[in-house]
């Protein structure tokens, strides 16, 4: 009933063709998704991100990278170094060092000869001299990838790439927004694949078409049929990005009879800035200031001594969508997300929210044992919710 999910599934699987990866040549390669995509779009049209999430890629990168490294280094490193293709033929490698694995993962790069552009993530958010030296540092990266592309990074080509930006992430929004009403006709892992799919797309602009044509389907469907979601333990997901192929932890909560209310990892966390008035016609330095203020009042990462942008999001959240249970899923090696997990499960005991820790890697091995974990999890909170039904009822 959904016929423009076909252009979703098929966006992803092209991502992980090698006809298709052969035939790539891209300007820009961003490592991770710790870059502003503002900053990006305003001195490159067509950024192609690398996110890791691959098995594969993952196993092409085993003579490269020491054999503790995290999945997602290791998936990286195979997507732009391997013997089937080779898409960093004329690219400019961009990426923050928002961790140890990602410094060496530069190191690995420069040192077979791809061209590397680095920033650096100060260790503290919010303090003057923090926003000053990461905005010298976006300024940069900025003026280098527009050398690298050829376009010139300036107020006006910045203020369209916030635009575009905002566009994306409004419409974003809208369409999880109608999918958590149309739950019954749409699975959690195609909104997740929906949702993730503008990384993975050819151009924003296609990607906005397409994702807009995707909710007035839903929207149709929704006028047109009825339909009563089952009554589920609703998960809210946070700790490691869960990024295609790698939904091994989407299946196991919605096979263990659970719903996800939503996935709270760094991908949702893009910095995305509306121009009102007073910026409309401002200067870049005033928007790359404000650009570096709310990213660095969101993201997560492992080179901050306080991760409480993270932290407020996951309590903006928890407050809004009354989630069950949560599910901290933590790639082997990703260490950055274990700091955060003991604030989280002090603030959800305090909303008496279960929280269970869930570690893993790219293969598949380890399902069955984790199945019958997360099935242990979503019994137990089934049984709360009735537990709590017939206290309200006798009440």
């Amino acid at each position: 009933m959904l016929h423009e999910l076909n252009w979703f599934f098929e966006t992803a699987a092209a991502r992980f063709n090698r006809d298709y990866l052969q035939t790539r040549n891209p300007d820009v390669i961003v490592l991770g998704d710790d870059i502003p995509a503002e900053i990006l779009y305003s001195v490159c049209d067509r950024p192609f991100y690398v996110l890791g999430g691959s098995l594969e890629t993952a196993h092409w990168a085993d003579e490269l990278t020491p054999r503790d490294t995290d999945p997602f280094s290791r998936s990286s490193i195979g997507w732009l170094i391997n013997p089937e293709f080779d898409i960093t033929k004329n690219a400019l490698i961009v990426t923050a060092v928002s961790s140890d694995s990602r410094r060496k993962l530069i190191s690995i790069l420069r040192n077979s000869g791809r061209k590397v552009a680095a920033i650096d993530v100060p260790p503290a958010d919010n303090s003057e001299n923090s926003i000053r030296f990461y905005t010298d540092q976006l300024v940069t990266l900025a003026e280098t990838i527009g050398r690298h592309t050829g376009k010139r990074f300036n107020a006006r080509h910045l203020r369209a790439s916030v635009r575009k930006v905002a566009s994306a992430h409004r419409q974003r929004q809208n369409f999880l927004d109608t999918a958590a009403l149309a739950g019954g006709f749409i699975t959690d892992e195609a909104v997740i694949l929906a949702s993730q799919s503008m990384y993975f797309a050819d151009s924003l602009d296609e990607w906005l078409l397409h994702i807009t044509a995707l909710v007035n389907e839903l929207e149709n469907i929704m006028n047109h049929y009825a339909y009563r979601r089952k009554d589920r333990p609703r998960i809210l997901i946070l700790g490691s990005p869960v990024v295609f192929p790698n939904y091994k932890v989407p299946q196991l909560i919605t096979s263990a009879g659970m719903n996800i209310a939503a996935v709270a990892d760094s991908l949702s966390l893009e910095a995305s800035i509306e121009l009102g008035r007073a910026n409309r016609f401002g200067s870049a330095d005033n928007l790359l200031r404000k650009i570096a203020q709310i990213h660095l009042s969101t993201i997560s990462s492992g080179a901050r001594i306080y991760n409480t942008g993270m932290y407020s999001y996951v309590m903006n959240l928890i407050e809004q969508l009354k989630p069950d249970g949560i599910v901290c899923h933590i790639l082997k090696g990703q260490i950055e997300y274990d700091f955060e997990l003991p604030h989280i499960e002090k603030a959800a005991e305090k909303k008496d929210i279960p929280v269970f820790r869930l570690e893993t890697d790219y293969q598949y091995q380890d399902m069955e044992q984790l199945r019958i974990r997360m099935e242990a999890f979503g019994e137990m909170l089934t049984q709360r919710r009735l537990v709590a039904r017939r206290y309200r009822h006798t009440a």
